[in-house]
């Protein structure tokens, strides 16, 4: 892969991460980056309980 498809890349991670956000701001709803869950939370910086492990551990089985 080349540099310009990697910057290209990056910024379309950073696009969609925006959108989330943004999401986030008008709904209060955000999806777990690890499970794929959407929860409701008043901050991004933690997430609220959701059985993320378990929903991992489900979805490798």
């Amino acid at each position: 892969m080349d540099v310009v498809q990697r910057v290209l890349d990056r910024l379309h991670e950073e696009a969609l991460i925006e959108d989330e956000e943004r999401d986030w701001y008008c709904t209060g709803l955000i999806p777990c980056s690890d499970c794929g869950t959407v929860v409701r939370t008043k901050t991004l910086e933690t997430l609220p309980a959701h059985n993320c492990i378990a929903r991992q551990r489900a979805a490798e089985e």
